[in-house]
C-alpha cells in the first residue's frame, strides 16, 4: 500500500501503518487484532532485536506511556492524518492537542478499535499511491516499446522482427518473471502488514531462486535455438532470422531484470514506491538515447543491445538507491529498508518453495495465457501479410504499454488490500478493493477516449508506411475499446493477488482465451465475413478480456474478507516459526 509507519511497544500495543505516496494517506492497526501464542511474538521480537539501533520505531510506548518520536520524525501531513482519521472516527480530542498528544490519541483510538476509514480516504491513498507505480510501469515497459520505435524506420521488415522479438521476449521471459513475482504482491505486504518483517526479505529470496531456476533453460533456448522457435511463429525467414538476433542480444540483461522485479517488490511491500520511479527516470531516458544511438551506428542490433545495458542499470541503480540514498526518517515505516533483510541466505532461498509455488503458479498462468494469446495473435496476423504483420506488431505493442496503467493501479490496490487483511482489517479490505476496481475503471476509460482520438497520430509514431498506418487506423477503436475491459480484468487481478486467490485469476484466464477468445479470433480472422482483417482477432480478444474482468470482479467482491484475514494470519504465523 502507500507509506506506512509503526508504532509499536514491548506490550504489543497496535502497531499502525500509514498509506501513501507523500506522507497521507491510511493508518492500519496490525498487530492487536489478533492474538498471537509466544512463539509468533518472539519470532517477531527477534526480528526486531536484529535491527541497528537507527531503525527503531518511530514512536516507542513503554511501561510507563508514550515516550515520544524523535523531533525530526514528526511529519506536519502524517499528524494531520493522525488528526483527521480521529475526528472522523468521532474520537475525542481537543483542537489544542500537541503533536504529541495527537500520537497518543491516535494510539489510544487504535487499541480501542475506533478508527476506521471511508471511501475518500481510500481513494485519495491509492491515487497517491498508484501514481509512482503508473509512471515506473510505464516507463519500465517503454525500454521494448523504445527499441521497436528505434527500428520501425528502417523498414517494415525490421518492424515486424522487432515486435516479434519484443513479445517473445515478453511472453517467455518478462512474463514468466513477472508471473513467478506476483507471488510477491501478496506474501511480502501481507508478512509486512502483521510485523513479519524478516519474512519479507525471505520471500523475495525465494522468488529469485525460483525465477532463476525457471528462466535458465529459456535463456539457453533463446540462445541456442531461438531462430527455430521464432520460425514456430511466423514463416517469413528473415523476418524470424532478425527476431532471433533480438533474443540473443537481450538475453544478457535477463538476470538484472529479475533482481530488479523482486527487489522493486520488496520495496513495495515497505510503501516504498518512488525509488523506483526515480533509478526509471534516469534509465528511461538513457535507454531511448542509447536505442538512438546505437541503432544509428550498429543497426538492428543496438536496440536489443541498448535494452540489455539499461536493464543492469536499472538493478544496479536500484540496489544503490536501497543501499545509500533511503533514510529511515523518510520511509513510511520510519525503518531503513534494510529492516526486512536478515542477509543472504543461499539455502533458504532455494528451499521451503511450497508456500511460493501455489501463488506464484496461478500468477503466471494469468499472465502468460494473455501474453501468449497475443503471440497467436500475431502468428494468425502473419498469415494475413506482412503488413498486417506489422500493424498487429504495433497494436499489440500500444495494448501492451496501456496495460501498464491499470495493472500499476492493481498492484498499488493489492498491496493496500493485502496489508489490511495482515493487519486483521475485513471491512478495509473490502472497501479498498471497491475504490481499486472503480478507480482503474474510470482510467481505462480515459485511455479509450486517448487511443481513439489520436490513434492515426499513435501509428505515424512507429512507421511512416502508410499501408501499415492505414491498416492500424481502422482496428484502433477495437483496441482502444479493449482498454475498458483490460483495465477491469488487471485491477481485479490484482485484488485477487492482495487476497491470496490468485489460483481464480488463473482458471478464468486460461478459459475464457482459450476456450472462448481464440477459437473466436480464428473464425472471425479465416472464415467470417471479416476474413483477412484484423479487426476479428481483436474481437475475440475483447471478449475474452470482458468476461475475464467481469468474472473476477465477481470473486474479489463477493470475498468473505474475516475468513482471509483469518488465514493470513495462519499462514504468516506458521512462516514465522
Amino acid at each position: 500500500m502507500g507509506h506506512q509507519f509503526t508504532h509499536s511497544n514491548s506490550k504489543r500495543r497496535a502497531s499502525v501503518v500509514h498509506g501513501s505516496v507523500g506522507k497521507a494517506g491510511l493508518f492500519l492497526p496490525q498487530d492487536f487484532i489478533h492474538n498471537r501464542n509466544i512463539r509468533d511474538e518472539e519470532s517477531t521480537s527477534e526480528a526486531r532485536n536484529t535491527l541497528p539501533q537507527e531503525t527503531s520505531p518511530l514512536l516507542a510506548v513503554g511501561d510507563d506511556g508514550p515516550k515520544g518520536r524523535r523531533h525530526s520524525s514528526y511529519d506536519h501531513d502524517i499528524l494531520e492524518q493522525e488528526r483527521d482519521l480521529l475526528k472522523y472516527s468521532h474520537y475525542p480530542m481537543n483542537d489544542g492537542e500537541t503533536d504529541g498528544e495527537i500520537v497518543a490519541s491516535f494510539e489510544d483510538a487504535v487499541l480501542a478499535h475506533r478508527i476506521s476509514t471511508n471511501t475518500w480516504i481510500e481513494f485519495v491513498a491509492l491515487i497517491k499511491s498508484a501514481l509512482p507505480l503508473v509512471v515506473t510501469f510505464l516507463l519500465e515497459s517503454s525500454f521494448p516499446t523504445v527499441s521497436v520505435f528505434s527500428v520501425g524506420h528502417l523498414g517494415a521488415t525490421e518492424l515486424a522482427a522487432a515486435s516479434l522479438g519484443s513479445m517473445t521476449a515478453n511472453i517467455s521471459g518478462y512474463a514468466t518473471i513477472q508471473g513467478i513475482a506476483t507471488a510477491l504482491d501478496t506474501l511480502c505486504p501481507q508478512a509486512f502488514g502483521a510485523s513479519k518483517y524478516h519474512l519479507v526479505g525471505s520471500y523475495v529470496q525465494k522468488c529469485i531462486a525460483l525465477t532463476t531456476v525457471v528462466m535458465v533453460p529459456i535463456l539457453l533456448i533463446w540462445t541456442f535455438v531461438g531462430y527455430e522457435l521464432v520460425r514456430l511463429i511466423v514463416p517469413d525467414e528473415s523476418t524470424a532470422k532478425l527476431a532471433s538476433s533480438y533474443l540473443l542480444y537481450i538475453a544478457p540483461g535477463i538476470p538484472a531484470y529479475i533482481l530488479f522485479e523482486s527487489g522493486k517488490r520488496y520495496l513495495q511491500a515497505q510503501g516504498i514506491y518512488h525509488i523506483s520511479t526515480y533509478v526509471l527516470f534516469v534509465c528511461a531516458p538513457l535507454n531511448a538515447f542509447m536505442n538512438i544511438l546505437l541503432v544509428k551506428h550498429i543497426g538492428y542490433l543496438g536496440a536489443p543491445i541498448a535494452v540489455a545495458i539499461n536493464y543492469w542499470l536499472m538493478c544496479l541503480g536500484l540496489f544503490f538507491s536501497t543501499l545509500y540514498l533511503v533514510k529511515p526518517e523518510n520511509t513510511p515505516s520510519g525503518h531503513h529498508p534494510l529492516v526486512c533483510w536478515n542477509g543472504l541466505n543461499i539455502t533458504d532461498a532455494f528451499s521451503g518453495w511450497t508456500r511460493l509455488l501455489p501463488l506464484a503458479i496461478p500468477g503466471l498462468i494469468m499472465l502468460e495465457a494473455e501474453f501468449l494469446y497475443f503471440e497467436f495473435m500475431t502468428l494468425m496476423a502473419s498469415y494475413l501479410g506482412t503488413v498486417p504483420l506489422a500493424a498487429q506488431s504495433i497494436g499489440s505493442t500500444v495494448a501492451a504499454l496501456t496495460y501498464q496503467i491499470p495493472y500499476a493501479i492493481g498492484i498499488a490496490g493489492s498491496t493496500r488490500i493485502a496489508n489490511f487483511l495482515g493487519a486483521g482489517l475485513p471491512d478495509a479490505a473490502k472497501l479498498s478493493t471497491k475504490v481499486s476496481l472503480s478507480f482503474g475503471t474510470s482510467t481505462s476509460v480515459t485511455s479509450f477516449v486517448f487511443l481513439y482520438i489520436f490513434r492515426r497520430h499513435i501509428a505515424l509514431l512507429f512507421t511512416s508506411d502508410e499501408r501499415v498506418i492505414s491498416t492500424l487506423t481502422k482496428v484502433m477503436w477495437l483496441i482502444a475499446l479493449m482498454q475498458v475491459s483490460d483495465g477491469m480484468n488487471a485491477n481485479s487481478a490484482g485484488c485477487l493477488r492482495g487476497q491470496g486467490r490468485t489460483k481464480i485469476g488463473g482458471i478464468v484466464n486460461f478459459v475464457s482465451y482459450y476456450i472462448v477468445g481464440l477459437p473466436l479470433s480464428y473464425y472471425l480472422a479465416f472464415h467470417s465475413g471479416i476474413k483477412g482483417k484484423l479487426d476479428g482477432l481483436w474481437i475475440g480478444c475483447l471478449l475474452a478480456l470482458t468476461i475475464i474482468g467481469v468474472v473476477q470482479s465477481y470473486y474479489a467482491l463477493a470475498a468473505n474478507y474475516p475468513k482471509l484475514c483469518r488465514e493470513v494470519t495462519q499462514r504468516v504465523s506458521n512462516d514465522a516459526r
